[in-house]
């Protein structure tokens, strides 16, 4: 085997994969719908029912939420922390690129932080 080999081998698996997770993401796709038409059905049967879970030899269904809190204006929210000091409304985590780019400067991570690198093989096709 020579590069050139390697390279067209290499770029034929990457294809099969492709090809597989578009079939999967299809397949995936059909059987959320049945899913969802399913949790519709338990839906509106229980409200008609007046119940809010339903037991079943199968398992028991039941209802919770899920809640989301994003970040509409980092100024205004770091403002209503400090004036209040609010801070558990605040979690910290340490930016990667940040972290890079202080360490690009510096030669080492900031005092807490630990950073790691891994090389990884790619090959991109051209076009």
């Amino acid at each position: 085997m020579n590069y050139e080999q390697a390279a067209d081998r290499y770029l034929k698996c990457r294809q099969d994969i492709d090809v597989l997770d578009r079939e999967y993401k299809e397949r995936k796709s059909k059987i959320k719908e049945r899913m969802v038409t399913l949790e519709n059905w338990f839906t509106v049967k229980s409200q008609e029912d007046g119940l809010s879970s339903i037991k079943t030899e199968a398992g028991t269904a039941y209802w919770s939420t899920h809640h989301s809190a994003t970040v509409a204006s980092r100024e205004d929210l770091f403002d209503f922390c400090k004036k209040n000091e609010a801070w558990d409304l605040l979690e910290s985590r340490a930016s990667k690129t940040a972290v890079r780019s202080y360490i690009d400067a510096v030669g080492e991570p900031p005092p807490g932080v630990n950073f790691s690198s891994i090389s990884v093989f790619n090959f991109r096709k051209n076009q």
